[in-house]
């Protein structure tokens, strides 16, 4: 026996009414789809929020308008086939400015970016630090930069340990010089281990006062150094470990400065504290 479902005329009726609701609200919500995305366009593309004013702050030596520019640049292009421009301000490509001011100027270390509704950019730099210029004692030296290769022998150096800008030959306790036989400087890029310059860095703070003369030079060898060879203005050097206890080798070199070596130390040659509190100095 087939079991089949039989509808009353009033149950027909109730169930076409129904489908006539449903078909209603689809039209309905189809259609405030279509006013949403419509009114959403038309806002992004309102020139009320597009970027009009760009402030940049924290420049002292890179030309503003340069970076102006570098921005501006940036903001060129758009997502989804044109419908939202870079400039619009909630879809700004914020990362992608940073990457291209810190690429294109290697003295800027930092940037900081905000928006400002409905139309600013706020863009904050840090210019690099000087600590000193780093040299490059190989015979054949270079340099990378964003444009290849280029013959280099110096650079300046940040307290980072990045080299990033080319720069002079320096004599004397003036400037502080660091010098590397490793085979390359990259401008722009990390050129000493991070450790090293920091070692480096207390060494210049605390070193003059211990041994009563300045510092005329660092010296490093091998592409990650974990010793540093101090040259005096007074002419005797000391080498001493990346990784130790810097107070305390420092400690026992005021002692044997003072006890042992006392008034012949301008005949020294070298003082090694590699050692621990064992400590071989040579006179010349």
């Amino acid at each position: 026996m087939n079991n089949r479902i039989l509808y009353t005329p009033k149950e027909r009726k109730y169930t076409g009414k129904r489908k006539k609701t449903y078909n209603l609200w689809m039209i309905i919500g189809v259609g405030v789809c279509i006013i949403f995305v419509v009114l959403s366009v038309i806002t992004v593309r309102l020139p009320v929020f597009q970027i009009q004013k760009i402030f940049i702050s924290g420049l002292s030596t890179v030309n503003e308008e340069d970076v102006r520019k570098e921005v501006t640049s940036a903001l060129v292009g758009s997502y989804f086939a044109g419908l939202i421009s870079y400039r619009f301000l909630f879809a700004v490509p914020t990362q992608t400015i940073v990457d291209a001011i810190k690429h294109k100027f290697s003295l800027i270390a930092e940037v900081h970016i905000e928006k400002e509704f409905p139309d600013t950019l706020t863009i904050g730099v840090k210019e690099r630090t000087m600590f000193g210029i780093l040299c490059n004692d190989a015979a054949n030296s270079e340099a990378l930069t964003d444009k290849g290769y280029v013959d280099i022998q110096c650079a300046y150096v940040d307290t980072q340990g990045v080299a990033y800008e080319s720069a002079p030959k320096t004599h004397g306790f003036l400037i502080t010089k660091i010098s590397t036989d490793a085979p390359m400087i990259a401008i722009g890029q990390v050129s000493v281990d991070p450790l090293m310059m920091q070692r480096i860095t207390d060494l210049n703070t605390k070193l003059p006062a211990v041994i009563g003369s300045p510092i005329v030079e660092y010296r490093l060898r091998g592409n990650v150094a974990r010793e540093v060879r101090v040259v005096s203005n007074m002419g005797f050097s000391l080498i001493i470990n990346r990784d130790d206890d810097l107070d305390h080798a420092l400690s026992v070199l005021g002692t044997i400065l003072k006890k042992e070596i006392g008034s012949k130390r301008k005949n020294l040659d070298y003082i090694d504290l590699r050692f621990g509190n064992k400590v071989f100095y040579k006179f010349r």
